[in-house]
């Protein structure tokens, strides 16, 4: 096995940080568009597109943001893991209490990810 370079290692960091910034801005896109209650239209697919991309990568890159040289399969694995797993979560606890609000699932999924995010994007790591 190699080690990795300076450049690929600066490289993946600031892949990392893309990335996290892309998911700040995709969180409270989604939940701005949740509050306004776009549906229809060019505007209502991109609503679509965002809350899932979000949903499913926002909560676990908050966690793959800790994994320091960790392979780019390892972390996209557990991104995608993790995100996948609280949504499912949220929704389960949602339907058995048969509390089914989406809106507030994605407005507290985001609050919560979003800090992480932040100092993901912004630590130098």
């Amino acid at each position: 096995m190699s080690v990795p370079s300076t450049a690929e290692l600066t490289r993946a960091r600031v892949a990392r940080r893309v990335v996290a910034l892309l998911l700040v801005v995709a969180g409270p896109l989604a939940c701005v568009l949740s509050l306004m209650n776009i549906t229809d239209g060019v505007l209502g697919d991109v609503r679509f597109v965002v809350t899932t991309a979000f949903l499913i990568l926002g909560p676990g890159w908050s966690a793959a943001g800790f994994l320091r040289r960790a392979p780019a399969a390892h972390v996209w694995l557990l991104t995608v893991g993790v995100g996948v797993a609280v949504t499912l979560l949220i929704s389960q606890i949602m339907v058995s209490t048969g509390l089914w609000e989406p809106a507030a699932a994605l407005y507290l999924v985001t609050v919560v990810s979003i800090p992480f995010l932040l100092r993901h994007a912004v630590v130098a790591q």
